[in-house]
């Protein structure tokens, strides 16, 4: 299973690629993509790696350079799968299946720029596999060349419409670029409809009627992708439990209190959860337990000079007036512009 991440609207969107479609409901809510033509087989079955020999003992057969550079992408060895990738692309650099592995390895490591210049090779030698035109546009909408991923998209919709992930990307771009919800919100029908149990389309429909102001029925979604994340082993994503917890803040913060907490416990070491924490926490006037989130936010991103203002002025309520110095000194150090006049606004109004 191949797996990459990038961020929209500050929310890590994690998209995991396997090489062959879901066994069951549960694995159902990953974003499976079948590889096709290019799919990566099982390399370490027992029968694939022994063959007979004349003694009547098992021999391990010699794996080729595409066997071990899966292994290797499957591993997330990156630098030997790059040296070997180097090596297979050298002696065979017209091969797609060897420049799809090698643009994938870039692919998984985020390096968009390296891995479309591969992916478009191979996808020029073989341009009707599907996988390559969907891992293609998934690598402009992530680089954030948006011309390209809306041509890219058309000649992967052309070979499969009734792709899910195709739909899913499609409505992140309207979310994300074009502003339009109401586009959005078919495109992840679309996708809901070929996967009833996609958490991550649920989710993202749910911020579509959000933005259009359908509160009950972003609140809908939220919820049931909540239970689907809830009934299967889809982890580590907190991103509706943080939106349940907004949608109840302002008339039931200790109902939003619950789902905060859960996103904390779901992906701890995301710095949103802990600002939400704190937020809640400071809207129920428990200012010790809302310093210590935006503590718990500053060991994961010390540069947020947010976090530090917001700490001063908590330890100023808590009478801790060196630590409250401390936190604007550091502020300040991090915002050597900042005036009086231009402090960034707290989480909470305060009187």
């Amino acid at each position: 299973m191949f797996t990459f991440a990038r961020l929209v609207n500050s929310e890590r969107i994690e998209v995991s690629l396997t090489t062959r479609p879901p066994r069951s409901a549960a694995l159902g809510v990953i974003l499976g993509f079948c590889l096709g033509g290019l799919a990566i087989p099982a390399v370490c079955s027992a029968e694939a790696l022994r063959k007979p020999h004349k003694s009547g003992k098992p021999q391990l057969l010699r794996r080729s350079r595409l066997e071990i550079l899966q292994t290797l992408i499957k591993s997330r060895r990156w630098d030997q799968a790059e040296r070997v990738a180097t090596r297979l692309l050298a002696g065979s650099p017209d091969n797609p299946k060897a420049l799809f592995l090698a643009g994938m390895v870039q692919f998984r490591q985020a390096r968009y720029d390296r891995a479309i210049p591969l992916l478009k090779r191979a996808q020029d030698l073989r341009p009707e596999t599907p996988v390559l035109a969907k891992t293609l546009a998934i690598c402009y909408f992530s680089s954030r060349q948006h011309r390209l991923f809306e041509s890219q998209m058309e000649h992967a919709f052309l070979q499969t419409p009734t792709d899910p992930e195709l739909s899913f990307f499609w409505g992140l771009h309207q979310t994300s670029v074009n502003d339009n919800p109401q586009a959005a919100v078919k495109a992840f029908d679309n996708a809901l409809q070929h996967r009833p149990s996609y958490v991550q389309a649920l989710y993202h429909r749910g911020r579509a009627f959000q933005k259009m102001g359908r509160k009950d029925k972003a609140r809908k979604d939220f919820e049931a992708s909540i239970a689907l994340i809830e009934q299967t082993f889809f982890r580590g994503y907190s991103y509706p439990y943080q939106s349940m917890a907004r949608l109840l803040l302002e008339d039931s913060p200790k109902g939003a209190l619950r789902f905060a907490l859960k996103s904390v416990e779901v992906q701890p070491k995301l710095k949103n959860t802990h600002i939400l924490l704190g937020e809640i926490h400071w809207r129920l006037g428990q200012f010790r337990k809302a310093a210590e989130a935006f503590e718990d936010a500053t060991y994961l991103d010390p540069e947020d000079s947010r976090l530090h203002y917001w700490l001063h002025l908590l330890y100023q309520r808590l009478g801790k007036k060196k630590a409250s110095k401390m936190a604007l000194v550091e502020f300040r150090r991090l915002n050597p512009s900042e005036s009086g006049a231009s402090q960034p606004a707290t989480p909470v109004a305060t009187p």
